[in-house]
């Protein structure tokens, strides 16, 4: 249950259950989904798990909807449901690890990936979606054998191809990126695909081939903001500043909210000595971009020019003071993967120093405050623990993991009521989960509340009857504790 870094989202697909077996429920239910009618084809599927909950089809395909309507947390409930089912069947193993990723579950997300491309090692797409978890992991070598594992099962996938360019182009190999971005163009004609090899052009200072890349992304998706303001930013490197300045206001109108465009267009209105105009668009530019230091430093230059030394100051100051977050930031990312990486591997002491490193760089970094108060509950440090897990759940009151591991630092404190409110929240939010029933059954237990207790271990137990532990706490709180006591 471990939470990774979030980093650049990237889109990944699920498989959906094309010819659901168990009724006409699930396949009126497949046909609402297709057609985007995701609400009521939610409504079909929990119709179908009324009739029979072990529905393998209904339990998977509602995870799918779910996580389409940004609701990942309850996906995973369902799709860990259908895996527990039928646990060798990658479909269900690779959803689940889609809806892991969306909940921000990184480390979960690629283990179940794994398992579903052992179960199904000829899935190019099961290797090209672990490709870009673990591009996100920022476990470049393992990521680029996934991708090249795609190709070599499916050679004539743009998607992947597009995947290994842009990790060669973060690598900055970059006629190695290029070489794919031209594969994948060769195969499929898209905006993106132009944008993202413009991008790269851009970036190694061949300006044409860029402009020109932008251009067909622009005639390819003529209402982009993006590719817009992508296009007037290299025309202004042209000194083309007329033809740049009209790319960048048709950014702006496409979206209002387009601080690049601003700031590009400030850049542009200064050098075209329209210095007012230039203020209006930094300053709009520094609200849209509010942790970018450019446009305070631009300001504070154009300030000065105005013979506004106060604001020019100001803007100075602020600027120097977002560059010296901006440096920390990698270094951070870096603490923060390493010791997520050590705690998956139960190394919880030197995950807690980098953690810790982490968080001194940043206080409101929350994976990192969450995985910390998780490697001092498994260390035994329950004081500590709950008050990283407390100042994790202040920002995120209902995550279901961090109060699940806060009741069982709460437990091992003796603070069997606390724990009880936090394990019953747990259980209200994900109600499948039997290692939270059969906790909340120990706290009830050990406040004395037994018939509540037995209530709660045996859902634990009918939830996975084959855990021979629940059997054992079963019986151990219907005894009342008397000469055993129940394990977490």
């Amino acid at each position: 249950m471990w939470h990774g870094i979030l980093l650049a989202g990237l889109l990944l697909s699920s498989q959906v259950a094309k010819t659901p077996p168990s009724s006409a429920i699930d396949s009126a239910g497949v046909a609402l989904m297709n057609s985007g009618r995701l609400s009521e084809a939610e409504a079909q599927f929990r119709k179908a798990l009324e009739i029979n909950p072990r529905d393998i089809d209904a339990l998977n395909n509602l995870g799918v909807v779910l996580r389409r309507r940004h609701r990942a947390g309850e996906a995973v409930d369902f799709l860990r449901a259908a895996a527990k089912i039928r646990p060798e069947d990658p479909r269900i193993r690779s959803n689940l690890a889609l809806a892991l990723a969306q909940a921000g579950r990184l480390n979960d997300a690629i283990a179940e990936l794994q398992e579903a491309a052992r179960f199904a090692p000829r899935d190019a797409d099961i290797h090209r979606n672990l490709g870009i978890l673990l591009f996100r992991a920022r476990d470049f070598s393992g990521a680029e054998a996934e991708l090249h594992k795609s190709l070599e099962i499916d050679p004539a996938n743009p998607g992947a191809h597009q995947e290994l360019g842009r990790l060669f182009a973060a690598e900055r190999r970059s006629e190695e990126a290029e070489n794919e971005y031209s594969t994948a163009l060769k195969l499929s004609q898209t905006g993106p695909l132009h944008f993202e090899l413009g991008e790269l052009y851009r970036n190694n200072g061949l300006l044409d081939k860029a402009a020109s890349e932008f251009e067909k992304a622009v005639r390819l998706e003529p209402n982009s903001p993006e590719y817009y303001a992508a296009l007037g930013a290299v025309l202004a490197q042209q000194g083309n500043l007329a033809a740049a300045e009209a790319d960048l206001q048709r950014a702006i109108r496409l979206d209002p909210k387009a601080g690049k465009a601003y700031r590009e267009l400030g850049a542009v209105l200064q050098r075209k000595g329209n210095l007012e105009g230039a203020v209006r668009a930094l300053q709009h530019a520094a609200e849209l971009l509010p942790e970018d230091s450019q446009p305070h430093f631009m300001l504070a230059r154009l300030m000065q020019r105005l013979g506004r030394q106060d604001e020019a100051a100001k803007e100075m100051q602020l600027a120097q003071e977002l560059t010296a977050k901006a440096k920390n930031t990698p270094l951070e990312r870096a603490y923060n993967n390493e010791g997520t990486r050590l705690l998956s591997e139960g190394k919880t002491a030197e995950a807690e120093a980098k953690l810790r490193q982490a968080l001194q760089m940043n206080p409101e970094d929350s994976f990192a405050r969450y995985n910390l108060g998780v490697a001092l509950l498994l260390e035994g440090r329950f004081p500590d623990a709950i008050t990283e897990l407390r100042t994790y759940l202040a920002a995120s009151p209902d995550d279901p993991d961090a109060l699940y591991y806060l009741g069982l630092a709460l437990l091992g404190e003796g603070l069997n009521n606390e724990a009880i409110a936090s394990l019953e929240k747990v259980v209200g939010l994900k109600s499948s989960d039997a290692h939270a029933h059969n906790a909340l059954g120990v706290a009830y237990a050990r406040a004395g509340r037994f018939s509540q207790a037995i209530a709660e271990v045996a859902a634990a137990q009918r939830l996975e009857p084959n855990n021979a532990m629940y059997r054992t706490n079963l019986a151990c709180v219907e005894k009342h504790l008397q000469s055993c006591t129940p394990s977490l």
